[in-house]
């Protein structure tokens, strides 16, 4: 019996307990964390397994989560300017806004849902001052899609010289018909 003691000891002192590491940036706004209560949890961060969180022309904007509520689509964004940019400047302030007329489309463009309200940026005409080395995160609350609408993108407005719009393509979702 001590024998068998002595053996488990030494098996489980030749383990790792701890956590394999994770080869990921320390801003978590890059990666998705599923909404699921035992991820509050941990401290991994895992990439986004499914895709469904968009791309955007403009590098500064990510969509972190996507959810569906009895009332709301709500989509929690993050904007912050990259580090690694060339034209980063540390000293330098961007001022930004959402447009209150901004609206989620269905991918066959069939079917559009109305901006209802914002949190952590205001909108058009106010703005807000960012500096280059913050992030700033935000929560955009639309009308709920429609059941069966699993496919969707964010149009806030149409990207000239001097203004970058906050649009993303290709955000999925499950939504079924039930």
């Amino acid at each position: 019996m001590k024998a068998l003691v002595a053996l488990v000891l030494l098996v489980s002192a030749c383990t790792s307990h701890r956590l394999p590491s994770v080869n990921a940036p320390a801003d978590g706004a890059e990666y998705y964390q599923p909404n699921q209560p035992t991820y509050a949890l941990q401290s991994r961060i895992l990439p986004d397994p499914h895709g469904g969180l968009g791309h955007s022309q403009d590098p500064d904007i990510r969509v972190t989560d996507i959810r569906l509520t009895a009332t709301y689509t709500v989509l929690y964004l993050t904007y912050g300017k990259s580090k690694d940019d060339r034209y980063f400047n540390y000293a330098g302030t961007s001022a930004i806004s959402f447009n209150p007329k901004a609206v989620l489309a269905s991918s066959d463009g069939k079917r559009t849902y109305a901006l209802l309200k914002t949190e952590g940026i205001p909108t058009s005409p106010e703005t807000v001052e960012i500096k280059q080395d913050a992030k700033l995160s935000f929560v955009l609350y639309f009308d709920r899609l429609d059941k069966g609408v699993e496919a969707f993108d964010l149009f806030e407005c149409k990207s000239d010289n001097e203004n970058s719009c906050f649009n993303v393509a290709g955000m999925t979702v499950r939504n079924p018909v039930e």
